[in-house]
Parts: C-alpha cells; sequence; structure tokens
C-alpha cells in the first residue's frame, strides 16, 4: 500500500504536468544542438547582442546596459534597489523525487540575470537573484521567505500550487512577473503581469476551429481524459466548454487516477464510442501508456490533440505516438535558427547552466521572457525605481513576444492568448504543420472568448 505522503507525491507527479498555462519542453540534448547549433553561436540573423542602446535581442531592444550615465541614488524607501544592485526572486519547484518539466525555470532565470550583468545589468545596476523552491506543497512559505527577504520583484517564477501563496504576494506589496500561473487565483492576481497571460475566465479556440476546419467528421465523436485532481479538472472543464461551444461534442468524457498502471478500459470504452479526436489532460507518461493500449487494441482515432505539455522528447519517442498533433506558443527549439531571440536564450542558457542543470524548456523560454518583460518595464523606470512604478510601466505594455521567442500577446491588459501554432510527432522529432512559416503563429483576435465556467478570482489589493 502506498505512503500518504508517496500517494501525495504521485498526484504532483501528474498534476504538475498539466498547468494552465504554457507549459514545457523537454527536448534532449542532441535535439537541442541540432535545432541551435554550436554554443556559442552567433544569433540567427548573424549578430549577437551588445552592449549599447542600439543592441538588440531579436526584435527587441536589449533593456540590459551601463545607461547614459552612472545610476543615481534610488528612492530611499523601495525595498531590494539600492545604489548599483535590484534584487530579485524566482521561486519554483525544483526536480525531486518527482520528475518536473518546469525544473529549467529556474535555471532559465539565472541565465538571464548572468546575460543581463553581461551587458551592464540595468541602468548599471547589477540583478541579484535570490532562489527559492516552493517544494510541490509549499508555495506559501516560498512567497513569505520572498516577502520577508525584501526583494524588489518576484520575476520567471512558476509554481503548480501557486494559489497558496497568491493572496501572501500581494498582501506584501510585491509585483511579480511570472513564467506561468497554474491556478485562476494566481493568474487572475492582482500586482501580477505575465509574458503570455492566460486568464483562466478566457480560452484560446484557435486550436479548436482549425481542428474543425482540417477534420470536420472528427468534432463530432470527441473525447477527453483527465486525472481526478483540481488543476487538471478545472482545465478539462475550461477546454470542454469552450471546445463544445465552436461545435465539438464530447461522447467520452472520463476522469483517471493522476497515475495509472493501464488505460486498457479507457481505450476500449472510446474504441466503442467511435471516437475520432481524442485530447488527455496528463502527463506525458499517462499520454504514452495510453497510446501503448490503443495501439494494442488496433484503436486509432483520426486525431490526437494534445497541449503544449507535450512538446517532449519522451512523446516524440514513442513509435505509438506517430501523427499526434501538439499545440505549442513558444517557437519550437527546433526552429532556433529562424528566431534570434531564441538562439540567444539558448546560448545563455549553456553559458549559465552547469553540468547537472536540466535541459531547456518552453517554460524556460518563457521564464527568460519574463526577465526581459521585467527589465524593460524596469529600464523605464531609470532611478524612479519604486514597485507601483514598476506595475505601471508593465500594465502600460500592451504588445510583447520577448523579441520572438513566442506568440505575441498583451501583457499589460492581461488578455487572453490569441495565437496558435501545432506540431507533429514525426520519425521520433516534431515538425511543424500550422502554420507553414518556421518561428511564425495564426494569430486572430476572435480566438480569444469568454468563459461562463466559475473559476474563482484571483488575490486582490485588500482581499485576504
Amino acid at each position: 500500500m502506498a505512503t500518504r505522503s508517496g500517494g501525495r507525491l504521485l498526484t504532483v507527479a501528474a498534476a504538475v504536468a498539466v498547468l494552465a498555462a504554457a507549459c514545457g519542453s523537454r527536448l534532449g540534448d542532441e535535439e537541442l544542438r541540432a535545432a541551435a547549433g554550436p554554443s556559442g553561436a552567433p544569433a540567427a540573423d548573424g549578430t549577437a547582442p551588445t552592449e549599447g542602446a542600439e543592441a538588440t535581442i531579436g526584435s527587441l531592444p536589449v533593456p540590459c546596459g551601463p545607461g547614459a550615465q552612472p545610476p543615481g541614488p534610488p528612492p530611499a524607501d523601495t525595498p531590494g534597489v539600492s545604489a548599483d544592485a535590484i534584487e530579485i526572486a524566482v521561486i519554483s519547484d525544483r526536480a525531486g523525487q518527482v520528475k518536473v518539466p518546469t525544473a529549467s525555470i529556474e535555471e532559465s532565470m539565472a541565465a538571464f540575470v548572468e546575460w543581463c550583468n553581461g551587458l551592464g545589468g540595468i541602468n548599471g545596476r547589477a540583478l541579484e537573484l535570490t532562489r527559492i523552491d516552493s517544494k510541490l506543497f509549499s508555495h506559501l512559505e516560498a512567497t513569505m521567505e520572498a516577502c520577508d527577504a525584501g526583494v524588489f520583484a518576484i520575476v520567471g517564477s512558476g509554481s503548480v500550487t501557486d494559489n497558496q501563496g497568491a493572496q501572501e504576494m500581494v498582501d506584501c506589496g510585491l509585483v511579480e512577473v511570472p513564467a506561468y500561473t497554474a491556478t485562476p487565483a494566481k493568474a487572475l492576481s492582482d500586482r501580477l503581469v505575465a509574458p503570455l497571460p492566460n486568464p483562466a475566465d478566457r480560452y484560446n479556440v484557435g486550436f479548436a476551429r482549425w481542428i474543425a476546419q482540417e477534420h470536420p467528421d472528427a468534432i463530432d465523436r470527441a473525447a477527453i481524459l483527465h486525472p481526478a485532481i483540481d488543476t487538471a479538472s478545472i482545465q478539462a472543464d475550461r477546454m470542454r466548454e469552450a471546445y463544445e461551444a465552436e461545435g465539438f461534442t464530447f461522447v467520452v468524457d472520463r476522469e483517471t487516477g493522476a497515475i495509472a498502471e493501464s488505460y486498457a478500459a479507457e481505450a476500449l470504452a472510446m474504441q466503442r464510442a467511435d471516437v475520432r479526436w481524442v485530447t488527455m489532460v496528463s502527463a506525458t507518461s499517462e499520454v504514452v501508456k495510453l497510446l501503448r493500449d490503443m495501439e494494442t487494441q488496433s484503436f486509432s482515432p483520426e486525431v490526437l490533440d494534445l497541449g503544449p505539455q507535450f512538446y517532449d522528447a519522451e512523446l516524440a519517442a514513442e513509435p505509438a505516438a506517430e501523427g499526434a498533433l501538439v499545440q505549442v506558443s513558444t517557437v519550437p527549439f527546433e526552429e532556433a535558427a529562424d528566431s534570434p531571440a531564441l538562439a540567444t536564450y539558448l546560448d545563455a542558457y549553456r553559458a549559465a547552466a552547469g553540468a547537472d542543470a536540466p535541459e531547456p524548456t518552453a517554460l524556460g523560454v518563457t521564464a527568460f521572457s519574463a526577465g526581459l518583460l521585467f527589465a524593460t518595464a524596469a529600464q523605464a523606470l531609470g532611478d524612479d525605481l519604486t514597485r507601483d512604478g514598476l506595475l505601471e510601466q508593465l500594465h502600460a505594455i500592451r504588445a510583447w513576444d520577448g523579441g520572438g521567442l513566442h506568440a505575441p500577446s498583451d501583457p499589460g491588459g492581461r488578455a487572453a492568448p490569441t495565437c496558435i501554432a501545432y506540431l507533429e510527432v514525426h520519425d521520433g522529432g516534431f515538425r511543424r504543420v500550422h502554420p507553414p512559416e518556421p518561428a511564425s503563429f495564426d494569430c486572430d483576435p476572435t480566438y480569444a472568448v469568454d468563459l461562463e465556467g466559475d473559476v474563482g478570482g484571483g488575490a486582490t489589493e485588500g482581499g485576504g
């Protein structure tokens, strides 16, 4: 019999992989080397960021540099800011007993700090990074640690139980620029601006519309599987509501265990219901089990449609996954040669990461984008560095793609995503399906729709 702590770890192992926001890939070293070329190579356009106001990372002016003149005195009452430094923190779930696909966000923030400081910091002030482990279940304690440390802001963060510390972050006056948010309580919080917002009360139906156009006969016989845990259930409920409004009919809708020995029963149920479109909100390892059971029963639906968390070498290596579609919101690593910003991220990551560091992930990319977003807002403040001023500058940024790291977004307006891209598992790797141009996204403002389901509210000032 499993112990209570063991069962808890199994549950979170699945929860970590079904975050409601952007989720990470885990491509292997060989795929990454092939995508981006040798370490230290120039950016894809043949240039590399250099010091000075004219430097760029992709299409974005580099927000890091010595400034036009030496830093002046900061406001006396601003926590985490001195004459020569800006203190920030990153909170994340570190890899341990549970395989954590989001582990590289901490390393990506460390890479950003090293890269930014190498260019002169922010207006001449060096970034100092405090790393805090939220340990899967301890996000409140981690947030309290950041508050007590007196850092200026939390940047590039991400924790699967981020609802725990959402109110504490707001109450202690911090500003957060996360890599991702996992729960509505965090995603809808005051004092938080994300590079790729994913508000829980809206949904991107662009993927559903593309499937309906390309596979019109499949959407009448759809199936969704997800484990009976809150994070997955919320995501499944949101998807179901949005997709049904786009004409999907779910003939199979089943909760599963967080981790199962077999999905033979689910495969059989879908086969008997003549399911033609399948999605699963779970961990990659669980989808691989499902695919093998489907193959054993000779059940092959027209479409297997998977979320961004499945942009993962483990899925690509599974023969039964051939032809599966995978949604992405960041530029795929395979296309680093077409994205100077992504090439810069990979070079910075390699330069800063130790031998034992996890492989770069798509969530690592959004963490780096969070660093750039924070630095862009902080640079604009000059010496007048205050938390409220930072939040005001962040809210003023209404168009953002991290210089070409990911799909265009509206961080300051906390707008729902309106862009899509599909990859396909092919010959043990991934290849682009839609749109066909490398490093591109299909964007349409009508893709963002309101949801009627009650997902709860975010942490608010004065709401504790």
